[in-house]
């Protein structure tokens, strides 16, 4: 991909979308673009986040393996942005994640991401309205997966 490419991919993803033409350009040129191989393990769980992924093109999944290996799984899709809730809470990683297609992601460094938290007012308040959408639909598919009696 071609930086001009790079700046239209991130224009497609919410967050992004208000960031004037230079951040735009500045986060496509700071950012380490990295493709993984469907089955990469790109994150292990209980690791520390040191920047944020933006899924670019293709899928990933995160999983927690419970005794068996199998436990529950939550797909991400190409414009998610992965490791921000753990870098914004202090915590680490709660699963795995793993590409479950081919995928190219742009890392953005922790202190490029909280320059943009701290210098872009638009760009904060677009992460507060993704958070908090992210938030309602855990919610939703935890409340509506019970089964009532």
């Amino acid at each position: 991909m071609t930086l001009e490419t790079d700046i239209s991919c991130l224009r497609q993803v919410p967050l992004f979308r208000s960031l004037p033409l230079p951040r735009l350009k500045l986060v496509a040129l700071m950012g380490e673009k990295l493709r993984f191989d469907p089955g990469t393990q790109i994150i292990a769980e209980g690791e520390t986040p040191e920047g944020v992924f933006v899924v670019l093109q293709g899928e990933l999944e995160i999983s927690h393996g419970g005794a068996n290996g199998e436990g529950p799984r939550l797909p991400l899709h190409t414009g998610s942005l992965v490791g921000d809730v753990p870098l914004l809470s202090g915590r680490s990683y709660v699963g795995a994640i793993t590409a479950k297609t081919a995928v190219v992601a742009l890392r953005l460094p922790k202190d490029l991401f909280f320059e943009l938290l701290e210098t872009i007012p638009d760009f904060s308040l677009a992460l507060t309205r993704d958070l908090a959408s992210r938030l309602y639909r855990l919610a939703d598919r935890t409340l509506h997966a019970e089964k009532v009696h």
